[in-house]
């Protein structure tokens, strides 16, 4: 990423990749990209996360979420944990911006 940019924002509204191979597993999950090879496992946290990328969400929806449910972690660790995890997802084409940008 040039000088710093972004390539989630809390605006952004996120959506799995419908050519990627997701398998749940026991204590996680799995996601495959059959056109480049690229294999991520994923713990339940992350798990928790890419199922809440539903299209309609927002990036900053997910933090809220998130807060609430982890109330100890604080929300800019959250908010920096989170979009650090998505951006990853993202870079690898798991994960997709939706057209509508976030806006319902």
């Amino acid at each position: 990423m040039p000088n710093g940019t972004k390539i989630v924002a809390r605006e952004d509204c996120l959506k799995p990749n419908p050519e990627i191979v997701f398998r749940k597993e026991e204590e996680g999950a799995f996601l495959f990209d059959p056109h480049t090879g690229n294999l991520k496992y994923m713990n339940a946290n992350g798990v928790n996360i890419y199922e809440m990328c539903d299209g309609r969400k927002t990036v900053g929806d997910i933090i809220s979420l998130l807060v609430e449910f982890y109330p100890d972690i604080g929300i800019e660790k959250m908010a920096a944990d989170t979009v650090l995890f998505m951006e990853g997802l993202a870079a690898m084409q798991f994960l997709i911006k939706c057209e509508n940008n976030g806006f319902r």
